[in-house]
């Protein structure tokens, strides 16, 4: 009996080995292919989907815009849903200390922003030109909005190749409710 036992464990290991793709319906991550998505949906009855995984890039030319201290560009809102992400940039910076970034990032769920930490690209930065930054977020605290803000002391004015790209790649819905929907479920005024 024993040997039995051990042998159906050891072809049901090959056949996992073979096949490559082993769904479970405990399983958070999804098959690329759309047929194998579907039999996971219909024959799973307590698969729980929690988050699509897919890359989606924008780019923002920022030509032209002057700000103000304290000033501030709305870049990327994704509400209800939150989001996984890379932002890489190229702004104006500080000649004497572009590690000091004259812009912030706020990113999070309005109107719980946070300073998301950037990254000084030093290799590829002109600093008194343009310094180029990265920084990631979502892989914490969930992020429905991103925000630049202005931090310099000096209206400025953006030029020709400062820009900003946002990559995401996955969406998911946060488990505690926005400020949005608490005011929308709220219905006692």
């Amino acid at each position: 009996m024993q040997s039995i036992v051990i042998g159906l464990i050891t072809i049901t290991l090959s056949m996992s080995l073979v096949n490559g793709l082993q769904v479970s319906i405990l399983s958070q991550e999804l098959p690329s292919d759309q047929n194998q998505l579907q039999e996971l949906l219909s024959k799973n009855l307590d698969y729980v989907h929690k988050a699509d995984i897919s890359t989606s890039t924008m780019t923002v030319l920022l030509n032209g815009i002057s700000l103000n201290q304290s000033d501030f560009i709305l870049l990327y809102d994704s509400t209800p849903f939150a989001s996984k992400g890379h932002v890489a940039t190229n702004l104006p910076c500080d000649t004497d200390n572009p590690y000091n970034p004259l812009f912030n990032f706020l990113v999070g769920r309005a109107p719980d922003l946070f300073v998301m930490p950037l990254g000084y690209i030093e290799q590829i930065s002109n600093p008194g030109k343009m310094c180029v930054y990265h920084g990631q977020f979502g892989f914490g605290d969930p992020v429905t909005d991103v925000v630049l803000k202005y931090v310099g002391d000096d209206p400025i004015t953006l030029g020709g190749p400062h820009s900003v790209v946002i990559s995401t790649h996955e969406y998911y819905k946060p488990s505690t409710e926005s400020l949005q929907e608490l005011q929308h479920n709220d219905t006692s005024h």
